[in-house]
């Protein structure tokens, strides 16, 4: 089975759940694992209100996602509302769900209680072992002293309850964890830092990606250690995730970003040109438990070709060891995208994929997976609202799934968005390919035809492959 999470920022302001049970040919609507009166799971449209999913090996089905009382909208500051971190888990694929509150947001605490961007793994050989990270702190930039925190908690009891939040990041602060465990029950985690405010006048330094471990289900942690030099500013260095090969347990990073870490973006409202740096889609490797990391990689295939924008990728690991990798890309865009007011915006993109079929080692050309290009002048990709986030990608053995934010059936005055997916079918097993000289030979043959799924303003997604097959409910 197939299930997708997205959230409507516009109306309903819910996570919903979508299940299909053909292969991702026909989709049903699936329960609702949010609680009263904890129903808005969109206070923090901008980055997408983040829901993430996991199913372990035995068939359960965990999510993550951040809400609060709708009551406060009207009562408080944005920043002051609180927002509270909730963990969900389904034993029938999504049909029904029990939440707990993975951490309470203070009410009354200005800028801080403020906590979004939860982040979920679970422990496939134990799945007592649930970690949830999130980023806590205000909508806007820290006041002196302060800053925002990467926050964990863990759960020893299947997500049923939680113990104390832990801080990942230093004194800097950071962004949310993303967690991933590996077949020894190694906990590992990545974030970008945020960095201590620059003397008047003096350029503001990087924000280098850290990474932690733990090899005590999250009782302790490694020192900080910084894997790659990060990026200036809010256009790069974003979108962080991991994923570990569950036949090696070799760990896998990717972001947006620029091998350029003091890489420039034009101001706003004012055109791209090739004089300006362009955001790449990375990736980095450890084959050593996180001790040491492969030089950065960029993945997509264009990158000598100045002023095309690439964003958050999607990253998945089949069970045999093939390694997913799917974007928002605009090489075809007939105008270059521009920094509007929120953000990026402007411009028509599609979605691209690689896949590596030697831990990262290199990738297959990029393919298309998207049937008809995107027009980001419409939805809330841009307009000011900057709602988007990594393209939603799972794989079997045989197939990538892929699923993502489209524009298509909207225009400049409904400006909706929907939910669409394609699968691509691959056509040789890993084995053959790790053993093929031609490393540009596509690792696919089929890009199935692109399919509605959520309607109305869909504007964030994740996907997950179950082993079981139901009827619809």
């Amino acid at each position: 089975e197939l299930v997708i999470a997205e959230a409507e920022v516009r109306t309903k302001k819910t996570c919903d759940i979508h299940i299909s049970v053909d292969d991702g040919r026909s989709w049903f609507d699936g329960g609702n694992p949010m609680t009263k009166p904890f129903t808005d799971c969109t206070l923090q449209a901008t980055n997408g209100p983040y829901i993430t999913l996991q199913f372990t090996p035995g068939g359960t089905l965990f999510a993550s996602f951040f809400a609060n009382d709708p009551k406060y909208v009207s009562q408080l500051n944005r920043s002051d509302i609180p927002r509270h971190i909730f963990v969900a888990r389904s034993d029938d694929s999504g049909r029904t769900w029990s939440t707990s509150m993975a951490y309470e947001g203070k009410e009354g605490d200005p800028g801080v209680g403020g906590s979004r961007r939860a982040q979920l793994s679970v422990d496939n050989n134990n799945p007592q072992h649930v970690y949830v990270g999130w980023q806590k702190g205000g909508f806007t930039t820290p006041a002196p002293g302060a800053a925002r925190k990467g926050m964990l908690s863990v759960s020893h009891d299947g997500g049923r309850s939680f113990g104390p939040p832990l801080e990942l990041s230093d004194a800097r602060g950071g962004g949310q964890p993303r967690t991933a465990v590996d077949s020894k029950g190694v906990v590992h985690a990545v974030f970008a830092a945020d960095t201590f405010g620059a003397p008047t006048g003096d350029a503001a330094p990087p924000r280098p990606i850290v990474y932690r471990r733990s090899i005590d289900q999250g009782r302790t942690w490694s020192a900080l250690q910084e894997i790659d030099p990060g990026n200036v500013g809010f256009s790069f260095n974003r979108r962080q995730l991991i994923a570990v090969d569950p036949v090696s347990d070799a760990l896998f990073v990717t972001w947006h970003g620029n091998t350029n870490p003091r890489g420039r973006r034009p101001p706003t409202n004012e055109p791209s040109t090739p004089a300006f740096d362009d955001r790449e889609i990375m990736f980095r490797s450890s084959t050593d438990g996180g001790t040491t990391w492969s030089p950065s990689k960029t993945v997509n295939d264009d990158a000598a070709t100045p002023n095309i924008q690439h964003y958050n990728p999607g990253i998945s690991v089949a069970p045999n060891g093939r390694l997913d990798l799917a974007w928002y890309d605009f090489r075809n865009s007939p105008t270059p995208e521009f920094e509007g007011p929120g953000g990026n915006a402007g411009g028509m993109n599609d979605i691209y994929a690689a896949s590596s079929f030697d831990r990262g080692g290199s990738f297959t050309k990029n393919v298309r997976v998207s049937d008809r290009i995107i027009d980001r002048n419409i939805g809330v990709w841009s307009n000011n609202a900057h709602s988007q986030t990594s393209v939603a990608v799972t794989s079997s053995d045989t197939t990538t799934y892929v699923a993502w934010q489209d524009s298509r059936n909207g225009n400049a005055v409904t400006n909706v968005e929907d939910i669409y997916f394609a699968a691509v079918q691959h056509a040789r097993p890993v084995a053959a390919a790790a053993d093929d000289d031609e490393e540009d030979v596509p690792g696919w043959v089929v890009v199935a035809s692109a399919a509605a799924v959520g309607m109305g303003v869909t504007v964030l997604l994740a996907l997950f492959v179950s082993r079981r097959r139901r009827a619809p409910a």
